[in-house]
């Protein structure tokens, strides 16, 4: 009866606590902020949109569609180099399909 009693005991002191819940653990985290690269004053304005000034006759559209592909290329340009601006680049990145992976004619040694 005394082993019992003694062992009920156990079994209720056993069952009595619980696991200490884990410390926190307070980490520093850097995040990256998104900044302005570029002035928004710097943006070129987009070339005014053509399609309504269409009318059929080729020579007449033509006319209105070469000078306005011209001023596209020249924005697209613009808006090119101020993005080239705002990208990092990796001293060793190369673009995909590049020939770095193949060994050059002139690197080339002849096995002896």
């Amino acid at each position: 009866m005394k082993r019992a009693i003694l062992l009920i005991a156990l079994l209720a002191a056993g069952c009595k606590h619980a696991p200490a819940p884990p410390p926190a653990e307070i980490r520093e985290v850097l995040v990256p902020t998104p900044v302005t690269c570029v002035n928004p004053a710097d943006i070129p304005r987009e070339p005014p949109t053509v399609g309504q000034r269409f009318n059929g006759d080729a020579k007449h559209d033509l006319g209105i569609l070469a000078p306005n592909a011209r001023a596209l290329r020249e924005w697209g340009q613009k808006l090119r180099t101020l993005l080239e601006a705002c990208v990092i680049k990796a001293p060793s990145a190369e673009p995909t399909g590049s020939s770095a992976a193949a060994p050059k004619a002139a690197e080339t040694k002849p096995a002896q």
